[in-house]
């Protein structure tokens, strides 16, 4: 039997206590995808190792694995991706899937290329190459209005003076 087919829905961010409890974040998007009983995969030498979830706090930040009873076998797993099996009939790609898409603003202008996705307070941010610097925008669902996984690209409504602050005028 092959494993199942899995997609990046965060990470492992630090130990919680002593008894093998661990602080995860989550894509936010993924929030509801994730319950007690499932396995999350902890992407260990770049292959998701399965883990049983034996509890998780109601915000779903605290997470206690199956076989994972120490802090010492806690701290083992910090720092390490996490992943949940992918949903075939997930209806839009995951956020590690855009990496690699072209994305445009609400006016049809080139903004960049999505170089990554990474985690901040409040909500992910891409980042985007474009016009030889690196910007954050945030992914924020209400800004995206049409993803093309044909074409590869994601339009967006920005905000005036996100991409050039020093074009914006009061």
């Amino acid at each position: 039997m092959l494993p199942p087919k899995t997609t990046i829905v965060g990470k492992i961010v630090s130990k919680h206590g002593f008894k093998g409890n661990l602080n995860i974040s989550i894509v936010s998007s993924f929030y509801d995808e994730i319950y007690e009983g499932d396995y999350l995969f902890v992407i260990i030498d770049q292959k998701g190792v399965p883990f049983l979830i034996e509890s998780l706090n109601i915000t779903k930040q605290i997470v206690k694995l199956q076989f994972v009873d120490s802090e010492t076998q806690a701290l083992d797993l910090v720092g390490k991706e996490i992943a949940i099996a992918f949903d075939i009939d997930h209806e839009s790609p995951t956020p590690n899937g855009i990496e690699g898409y072209v994305l445009y603003d609400q006016f049809d202008h080139l903004i960049g290329d999505i170089k990554a996705i990474e985690e901040y307070p409040g909500h992910p941010m891409l980042v985007v190459i474009g016009e030889n610097r690196e910007i954050l925008i945030p992914l924020i669902e209400d800004w995206i209005t049409n993803l093309n996984e044909d074409l590869r690209t994601l339009k967006m409504t920005l905000p005036e003076g996100l991409i050039n602050p020093e074009e914006y005028e009061d």
